[in-house]
């Protein structure tokens, strides 16, 4: 239905997100441009819609070049790493700490950094978003 949000069904994993731009041989200002126009927008894409909605309240999108797999990464889901690739992540991580699903309802606990705790609770008709 149109304007309810359905808690039971909102994807939730404790995975980093990743995101690999454009492997085609472009020109270095080409290439530079790309990676501005795409990398947030597709880190932002590639992690939870929680997460993202908590990254861009808190202006928490900054990215860095990562080399090797984060912390938490899982190949099995988000599939080998490849050192060849060119890959980035977010600067400052965000941890999915707790999940609570129930018929209606969804609880997550996110902490950010090293001090920081948020929680997101999303029920059909009302997402509280706060600072704990």
């Amino acid at each position: 239905m149109p304007g309810i949000i359905d808690p039971e069904t909102i994807n939730v994993m404790a995975i980093p997100g990743i995101w690999s731009p454009v492997q085609w041989e472009l020109t270095e200002e080409e290439r530079i441009n790309e990676l501005e126009a795409q990398t947030v927008a597709g880190l932002l894409w590639s992690v939870d819609i929680p997460e993202a909605i908590l990254r861009l309240l808190l202006q928490e999108a900054e990215i860095t070049r990562i080399f090797e797999p984060p912390e938490n990464y899982d190949p099995e889901i988000q599939g080998e790493w490849n050192p060849e690739i060119t890959a980035n992540g977010f600067r400052n991580p965000i941890e999915l700490v707790k999940v609570e699903r129930e018929t209606n309802y969804l609880y997550l606990e996110y902490k950010l950094g090293d001090s920081a705790y948020w929680y997101i609770e999303i029920e059909p008709e009302k997402v509280t978003i706060a600072r704990f």
